[in-house]
C-alpha cells in the first residue's frame, strides 16, 4: 500500500493533453515545422487563436488586501497535492489548512459566506475526513482482470479478458 501511495502522490501533473495536440495545430492553423508533421492541410478559414494582449505570459499580483482560499485535493489527478503546496509557499501566505475534495463545497460556502475572511473560514469537515482507501471492491476485479489491483499480475483465467 505504502508503494502504490508514492507512486500516486510522487507523479508529475498530467491529463494526456497530448491526445490534443494535433487538433490545436488544425484549429489554430499553426506553421511550424513541428505542428506541419500532422499534415492538416490548409481550408478557407481563419485559424481558431486569440491575439496576445497585455496579460499574456504575466502572473497575477494578489492584493495585499485580498484573502486566498486555494483549494486542492490528495485525489486530484489533474494537479497533485504537493502541486498546491508548492503554490501556497510561492504566494507567501501563511500555511492554512489544505482540504479534501468531498468538503470542499463547505469550505468554499463558508469562505463565501464570510466574505473571504480566512480567520472565520469553517474548516470542521477536515477533521471529519475518512482516509483515502485503496481497496479495490470485488465487483470490479473482475472487469480489471485482476485478484489485488496493486499487485501488477494479470489474471488471464478472467473471464473478462
Amino acid at each position: 500500500m505504502a508503494e502504490m501511495t508514492k507512486r500516486f502522490t510522487d507523479y508529475g501533473i498530467a491529463s494526456a493533453t497530448y491526445v490534443t495536440v494535433p487538433l490545436y495545430c488544425a484549429f489554430s492553423k499553426e506553421k511550424s515545422k513541428a505542428y506541419n508533421k500532422f499534415k492538416h492541410g490548409n481550408y478557407d478559414a481563419q485559424g481558431i487563436t486569440y491575439k496576445r494582449d497585455e496579460y499574456w505570459n504575466v502572473s497575477a499580483t494578489i492584493p495585499s488586501q485580498a484573502s486566498v482560499l486555494l483549494m486542492s485535493s490528495k485525489l486530484d489527478p489533474q494537479t497533485p497535492h504537493k502541486y498546491a503546496k508548492h503554490f501556497l509557499k510561492s504566494i507567501r501566505l501563511d500555511p492554512e489548512d489544505l482540504a479534501s475534495e468531498t468538503c470542499g463545497m463547505k469550505i468554499l460556502a463558508s469562505y463565501v459566506s464570510t466574505e473571504g475572511d480566512l480567520a472565520a473560514l469553517d474548516k470542521s469537515c477536515v477533521d471529519e475526513m475518512p482516509r483515502f482507501n485503496m481497496t479495490l471492491l470485488a465487483d470490479y476485479q473482475g472487469f480489471f482482470g485482476v485478484e489485488d489491483a496493486y499487485n501488477g499480475i494479470l489474471d488471464t483465467s478472467s473471464s473478462s479478458n
